[in-house]
């Protein structure tokens, strides 16, 4: 029975549309099995990305910090996943992610530094760092976050957030050439893309913001966003925005 559940679950998570409904069953049916097995990690992680899904932060962050909590002293066999419990990582970046949204500067940054810890070759860690500090205007932080990623600096995200940077700065010539620099290496990146329409929309180009953003949208595929389709669908809506802005 428990197999049913988290496999019901996993797929409505998964499958692009789910309805409302589905949803709403879904959930009934996880927290009335969280009441039976209220230690689960797999169950409390899995209740905290619902949450995060409708941008329940607050929620969520109670249920990952829970799931963390129990996950050591889980001994039984992964019933979510055949050969493992629940990653501790995975727990651990979504949980940052709603620190971001909670504005928890501080919790947001440990947490993303504990991820980098592990894996420190992974760059991505700097990169939402970097782009937190962004979003709270502390610019030299996100500069020094920036500048600590010189080894990826040939990377595209590393080369589309100096030109977010410069954007946020007002630098809009310094953000068009960084931004030109990025696109120049990697034509397809749909937030080096963005970044450029709303630069050329500040410096009053709206012709060629909106042939620009008519590219992003031919673009913005599941497959550029790794699959990720919250991730995905933020951008389309903000293409959209972005097109009807300069697109008249």
């Amino acid at each position: 029975m428990k197999h049913t559940i988290l496999f019901l679950i996993a797929t409505i998570l998964a499958v692009k549309g789910y309805s409302q409904t589905e949803e709403a069953i879904a959930i009934k049916i996880l927290n009335e099995t969280i009441k039976k097995d209220p230690k689960n990690s797999e169950l409390l992680y899995l209740r905290g990305v619902f949450f995060s899904e409708s941008k329940q932060c607050d929620s969520a962050v109670i249920y990952f910090t829970a799931a963390l909590k129990y996950l050591k002293a889980q001994i039984n066999k992964s019933v979510f996943r055949d050969e493992k419990l629940v990653d501790s990582l995975d727990i651990i970046y979504n949980r940052a992610y709603c620190y971001d949204l909670l504005n928890s500067i501080e919790k947001c940054v440990s947490d993303y530094r504990y991820l980098q810890s592990v894996k420190p070759a992974d760059f991505m860690y700097s990169i939402a760092v970097a782009r937190l500090y962004i979003k709270h205007k502390e610019f030299l932080k996100a500069q020094s976050e920036i500048d600590s990623l010189k080894y990826f600096l040939e990377n595209e995200r590393g080369l589309v957030y100096q030109s977010i940077l410069f954007y946020e700065q007002e630098k809009y010539e310094d953000g068009l050439a960084a931004v030109n620099v990025a696109l120049s290496k990697y034509p397809n990146s749909i937030e080096g893309l963005v970044t450029k329409v709303k630069i050329l929309g500040k410096l009053k180009r709206d012709e060629e913001a909106c042939n620009t953003i008519k590219d992003a949208k031919l673009k913005v595929t599941l497959e550029y966003f790794g699959g990720e389709r919250g991730y995905q669908r933020d951008f389309v809506e903000e293409i959209e925005q972005l097109r009807a802005k300069y697109c008249k």
